[in-house]
This record gives C-alpha cells, sequence and structure tokens, in this order.
C-alpha cells in the first residue's frame, strides 16, 4: 500500500510530467479526478507487487486496459501514467527484481528516438503500445533503460550531471 508520501510524490509526478494536461483534452474535470482515484487503486496493486517482487509484465498490461477501457482513453493514454510512477517506484524504492518487466514510458522524445512516424498517444491503441514496447525491447534487455538514458541526457543537459 502506498503511504502517503509516495502518493504525494507520484501525484506530484503526474501533474508534472503533462499526464494530467494530455487526459484533461479527453477527460472532463470529473472524470480527470475519477480517473487519477482509479490509477492509484492500480497503483497501490502494482507497486505493492514491486515491493513483494511478484510484479509480471501482465499486471501492467492489465492495469493499462483496465484504465483505458474504463474512461474510454486509448492505451497511449493510459500508459503514459502507469510506466511513468512505477518507473519511479522502482527506482526510490531500489527493487531491481521488477525491472525487467517495466514498460518504457511512452511520449513524443521516445517516438522520435525509435523513429516512429509522429504519433499521438491518444490515437494509440493496444497492438501499436506493443509493437513499441517490442522495438524497445530489440534495442534494451530491460525496456525501462531506454527511458532512463533519456533522463541522464536531460540532466546533463540541465547541467545536473
Amino acid at each position: 500500500m502506498l503511504s502517503i508520501q509516495q502518493k504525494s510524490v507520484y501525484l506530484i509526478i503526474f501533474n508534472a510530467t503533462m499526464i494530467a494536461r494530455s487526459l484533461g483534452k479527453t477527460l472532463k474535470e470529473e472524470e480527470l479526478k475519477k480517473y487519477k482515484v482509479e490509477l492509484f487503486n492500480q497503483l497501490d496493486n502494482l507497486t505493492g507487487k514491486i515491493d513483494n517482487e511478484t510484479l509480471k509484465e501482465s499486471d501492467i498490461l492489465k492495469a493499462i486496459e483496465d484504465l483505458a477501457n474504463q474512461f474510454n482513453i486509448s492505451w497511449g493514454q493510459s500508459q503514459k501514467a502507469i510506466n511513468v510512477i512505477l518507473k519511479y517506484h522502482l527506482l526510490l524504492n531500489s527493487k531491481q527484481k521488477s525491472k525487467s518487466v517495466l514498460h518504457c514510458p511512452l511520449d513524443s522524445i521516445i517516438l522520435k528516438e525509435l523513429e516512429i512516424k509522429p504519433l499521438s498517444l491518444a490515437k494509440m491503441d493496444k497492438n501499436k503500445y506493443l509493437e513499441i514496447q517490442t522495438k524497445i525491447n530489440e534495442r534494451y534487455k530491460d525496456k525501462i533503460d531506454f527511458d532512463i538514458k533519456w533522463d541522464k541526457i536531460h540532466l546533463e543537459d540541465e547541467g545536473i550531471l
């Protein structure tokens, strides 16, 4: 179960990474609030599995699908919050066993690097999502490492590393 502090940090990440703004174009304010509640219910389950080192890729896919179906949003929109927050949970809690099942959060930078024509997350379906994750897995043993590479580049660009 996520602590209040973890939930607070993850909500900041959710809001700061433009996920809320992107979803706000699709969901009305009240729906977005319900989405956040359900997202954090899903995250409680998934992060608990990271902490217990029992997380499976199928757990992530089910959570993405559940949110996409429940809120009538695309797989592209649904995956972003789950994958970003799971990445930070893993990094902040050092549960490396789960690293191999995490997915790379998809955004325009990742898609550009993979030389995928511009694709709106709002139009990304399950098949395209899985195709992209497979393409990332061809380059990186752990898909999440592709996103971590961009974190390092960003920190270097800012002069922090």
